[in-house]
């Protein structure tokens, strides 16, 4: 009998909702405006990957301004984790970011509930006015780089009390982070869930070996330039990256995937997730060169041939993480929505494959149509109910 992924851990189904709306829910300005008697925003519910937000109008004689709003964080339990952590305490950090002078980072407040608090941020995901594929303004650059100059000024000394993961199982150098991270994902992801999606993987042409200490990936760990550690976003992209209402500028949200480790591993993070036009991705890596090594010398050390090692290593996780999540949105769509879902699926695959064919030594990537029957398995439906060539 085949085991459902929720035997791990994984919920029936992963929400694709942002974290953001594209457009900012209703907001009652502070002072003045057309009346006399503001109609109050009412509460507004955001879902997460691993939370759910309820946006709320700030209480009074806090130490917001009048008429900001706050988000209070429930987590989402089993849902299934991609990518290590090594600070839990995301609370802490945001405070330790604000004494750090670091701009446009939200407050994390203390509340009777001890539920998670944050400023919310009045404005909209950056995804919705720039998708994925095009070109930022120059100020918003500026802002991304300076957000990587100041947390690059943050070591591991400064964040000595706020990491949890031992130190006996710390990375201490580039090669040695990057043979961290192949390990998680090999042993999280495939390892964990290969044997709930029997033949998935080898379906799609993603062979153990990918992400084996003794892979290519692995080898090429071993070539790595040393930098210096510090702090990581580890999850900077068009969805977290806010613009304010008010200016214009850019706000950094959501930072439970912070870790201590190579910087060079945020850029190609970064790059891999925002899908930068070409000219712009060059541009963005010079200006992050220059942003780190002024507050970290050494940061962009070998940066020329070693950010195209993590990125293949990037590709190949997004390969891996997206066969999961995409099992458990077909195992889990309802039969009208299933045909759509299968396609949809399908071609995200397909293009993730097409990505990741070099570093998961593809000699032929799989059709989309080939994809969609492989996932279709896992339904228990035939070829025929899925399409034909």
């Amino acid at each position: 009998m085949r085991k459902p992924l929720t035997d791990l851990g994984a919920p029936t189904f992963i929400s694709s909702a942002l974290p953001y709306p594209s457009s900012a829910p209703p907001y009652a300005p502070a002072h003045g405006g057309p009346s006399a008697s503001p109609r109050l925003p009412e509460p507004v519910t955001l879902d997460g990957h691993h939370r759910s937000w309820q946006v709320h109008q700030a209480p009074p004689g806090g130490d917001t301004p009048p008429g900001a709003r706050l988000k209070t964080g429930e987590p989402r339990h089993h849902v299934p984790r991609f990518d290590p952590r090594c600070i839990l305490d995301e609370d802490g950090l945001l405070r330790r970011l604000e004494r750090r002078g670091v701009p446009r980072v939200p407050r994390a407040h203390h509340t009777a509930s001890g539920l998670q608090t944050h400023d919310y941020i009045e404005g909209t995901a950056l995804s919705a006015p720039h998708p994925p594929g095009t070109w930022l303004t120059a100020n918003q650059v500026g802002h991304v780089t300076e957000l990587f100059g100041h947390i690059a000024a943050l070591g591991p000394a400064d964040l000595a009390t706020l990491h949890n993961c031992p130190p006996a199982t710390r990375p201490t150098d580039s090669a040695t982070f990057l043979q961290s991270l192949l390990r998680f994902t090999r042993v999280r992801v495939h390892r964990r869930y290969a044997p709930l999606l029997p033949g998935l993987f080898s379906a799609l042409g993603v062979r153990p070996d990918a992400v084996a200490p003794d892979g290519p990936l692995g080898r090429s760990a071993h070539h790595l330039t040393r930098r210096p550690f510090c702090l990581l976003h580890g999850d900077l992209h068009r969805d977290n990256l806010i613009v304010s209402a008010s200016d214009g500028a850019l706000w950094t949200i959501d930072w439970e995937l912070a870790l201590v480790g190579d910087p060079l591993y945020d850029l190609a993070t970064h790059l891999h997730l925002m899908r930068y036009p070409r000219a712009q991705e060059a541009a963005v890596t010079n200006r992050w060169a220059e942003a780190v090594e002024r507050a970290l010398p050494g940061a962009a050390a070998g940066a020329d041939i070693d950010l195209a090692r993590y990125l293949r290593y990037k590709r190949v996780q997004s390969v891996l993480t997206d066969t999961v999540r995409n099992a458990d949105a077909v195992r889990s769509a309802p039969p009208d929505q299933l045909e759509a879902q299968l396609a949809a699926s399908a071609q995200q695959m397909h293009e993730a494959l097409s990505r990741a064919a070099g570093p998961l030594g593809l000699l032929r990537v799989p059709t989309a149509t080939r994809v969609e029957r492989a996932y279709a398995a896992l339904r228990g439906l035939a070829p025929a109910h899925v399409g034909k060539g």
